[in-house]
């Protein structure tokens, strides 16, 4: 048995994703769970400035409302960045916002247009916690550019190329800040001293009490002194992080395909795309990337999951996360999916960005994507599972916080779930033992552990304990010590 840290959650809820809450386990396995896919796209190409497709959600709850910013592209085939409101995330609403031109009219719900200037590449907001209300919202971006000589011949940016071009121009990484989501106001400066050709993901994390950003690494693409040098060979994702929005160092890489496992084979010039980062807010410690997978043979891209506890080391599940939909479908070549989520019941809902086209191979004029929708159990994204011949599950050492214990577990019909709690010596406690626990079954998110029908824990309040899960043909998503 290793070494135990305790950990922390309070009152908070632990989400089962990987091994960083788990003491030791028999028969349970860990388990990423797809997401569930709607089919029907929730917004469409309609108006003009939409023309050429609809993209790059951003998604989040706001002062009651569903809001939506996504990536627009005109007849022009310049990208803008459009604003939606919704009442049940299904269907949404383009208010006439009068801010930006299109064609000689400004009735339309444009609030960025990424034509030269500062804004050259469409980006992801969020809102910050940490910042004066005139920039509560933040965007992170692409704009200024990068212009860096070809010398690496063999880079992947260069592999459809007869004539290997002089040089090739990336953006640099922009920000800016808004009141309101809708009136916004650029940096003079790039916030991060690096490039990007992807929707980069930036938020406040309140664990660290910093900003991270989530961005693009291009293997083998470097700067060096305000210049990029290089070329690559498959994309990766970095991350940085500061105290400052303005000011972001160079990032590190963080997370990158595995060549020398079946899945990755094929990611050469390829890769992970965008990150769609998010620290999941109904959970402590618990972080989630749903990165585009490119994979190169097929010139395609799905989405794939990766978790952290930490933000920084992260288990990345090569079975796709989301699947790409029947061929012909609007979402049946490439999937990315958008930024944030929202809670819908006893659901999340995420958004993303569907492709009927491939990514290199496409017909000239050919890309027109919509935006789907996904469904998640709430906390669902991984569970441990035990099968029929039952399991055992204990958890790292915590204070116990909380007068009550909710499980997060589906048993369906047949399954069943005990809790035990146990002292630090691994000691059950009395009138809370495996014989005094209550059989918890069906499926249930916030499933009241009892203990001979008692689910009273104040006399244990305080105390350093572990919880053992006794069950089989059950999965374990969360528990949750509450008030």
């Amino acid at each position: 048995m290793r070494q135990s840290k305790p950990m922390t959650p309070g009152v908070n809820k632990r989400l089962l994703f990987d091994e960083a809450s788990v003491e030791a386990k028999e028969g349970f396995t860990t388990v990423m769970n797809p997401a569930l896919r709607t089919e029907a796209p929730v917004l469409t190409p309609e108006e003009p400035w939409e023309r050429h497709g609809c993209c790059a959600p951003t998604v989040m709850l706001d002062s009651g409302v569903y809001k939506m910013w996504y990536c627009a592209y005109g007849e022009d085939d310049v990208a803008r960045s459009c604003y939606a409101v919704s009442t049940d995330g299904i269907h949404w609403q383009r208010p006439n916002l009068g801010l930006i031109d299109y064609a000689g009219s400004r009735d339309n719900n444009i609030v960025i247009s990424f034509h030269g200037g500062v804004f050259q590449h469409h980006g992801s907001i969020f809102k910050d916690p940490a910042d004066k209300p005139e920039r509560r919202f933040k965007c992170i971006y692409g704009g200024g550019l990068y212009a860096y000589e070809s010398i690496y011949g063999g880079g992947a940016r260069f592999r459809y190329d007869a004539v290997l071009p002089a040089t090739w121009h990336y953006s640099g990484i922009a920000g800016a800040y808004s009141p309101d989501g809708i009136h916004w106001t650029p940096y003079e400066e790039l916030i991060m001293p690096w490039y990007t050709d992807t929707v980069n993901v930036a938020f406040w994390d309140d664990r660290i009490q910093k900003y991270v950003a989530y961005v693009r690494w291009n293997e083998y693409l470097r700067v060096e002194a305000g210049a990029l040098k290089g070329s690559f060979d498959y994309r990766a994702i970095a991350r940085s992080e500061s105290q400052d929005f303005e000011n972001f160092p160079l990032p590190e890489k963080i997370l990158e395909p595995d060549f020398n496992h079946p899945e990755d084979a094929d990611m050469w010039g390829g890769g992970l795309y965008d990150t769609a980062a998010v620290k999941y807010p109904f959970a402590a410690d618990a972080y989630l990337i749903f990165t585009a997978a490119y994979h190169h043979t097929n010139d395609t891209l799905d989405v794939e999951l990766a978790t952290s506890s930490d933000g920084v080391h992260f288990t990345r599940w090569r079975e796709p996360f989301v699947r790409l939909g029947p061929a012909g479908d609007f979402d049946s070549m490439m999937i990315y999916m958008g930024v944030g989520m929202l809670p819908i019941g006893d659901e999340i809902w995420l958004y993303y960005g569907g492709f009927d086209q491939p990514h290199d191979q496409v017909t000239e004029g050919k890309y027109r994507p919509a935006i789907g929708r996904v469904r998640v159990r709430l906390d669902g994204f991984v569970s441990q599972d035990a099968g029929g011949q039952g399991g055992w599950l204990t958890t790292r050492p915590f204070v116990l916080e909380g007068d009550h214990l909710e499980v997060n577990l589906d048993g369906s019909s047949r399954g069943w779930l005990k809790v035990e709690i146990l002292d630090e010596t691994m000691q059950p406690l009395q009138g809370f033992t495996e014989q005094e626990a209550d059989r918890l079954v069906g499926n249930d998110v916030r499933s009241v552990a009892t203990w001979g029908g008692k689910r009273d824990l104040s006399a244990i309040r305080g105390k350093p304990v572990r919880l053992r899960f006794v069950g089989s043909s059950v999965k374990l998503y969360a528990f949750q010590l509450a008030s």
